[in-house]
């Protein structure tokens, strides 16, 4: 069966001022760097790419936790770095790499490989992942407790 579903996210800059996004189903707006990423100016603020590569990693979460919920995982909880790779030149900058390492701590020994196994599967039911065309490498840790 196959649905569709549609995201908005609007986004308003004016003059001398950062960006700022906002949906009509939240009520907290984002600040958004309005320069490039690589300007090194206002460093405090969330720039594109910080959220681009935000929206990996909780893609990449929610594919991994509702796929461990469907497999009968125990587990506690979640967390991850990422970190992104940028080849820049006079002419192009692209994203090259992303490199997620999660952590997920599971209550039952017994669901080690079971758990690494579903590290592997769940990448591609990542809508986010799935949309890219970028190397993506996942180094996963299990942590039983």
């Amino acid at each position: 069966m196959e649905t569709s579903q549609e995201y908005q996210v609007d986004l308003h800059w004016k003059e001398d001022e950062n960006a700022e996004v906002s949906s009509l189903l939240f009520k907290d707006k984002i600040q958004i760097a309005a320069h490039y990423c690589l300007s090194h100016v206002n460093n405090d603020i969330w720039s594109a790419e910080h959220l681009f590569i935000a929206s990996v990693a909780s893609s990449y979460m929610t594919a991994f936790l509702r796929t461990a919920k469907n497999k009968g995982i125990n587990y506690k909880s979640y967390k991850s770095s990422i970190r992104a790779s940028v080849a820049i030149s006079d002419k192009v900058s692209e994203i090259t790499d992303i490199l997620i390492r999660p952590t997920i701590v599971i209550i039952e020994r017994s669901q080690i490989n079971k758990t690494l196994k579903i590290f592997s599967l769940c990448r591609e039911h990542s809508l986010v992942l799935n949309s890219l065309k970028i190397r993506i490498h996942i180094f996963p840790s299990v942590v039983v407790q």
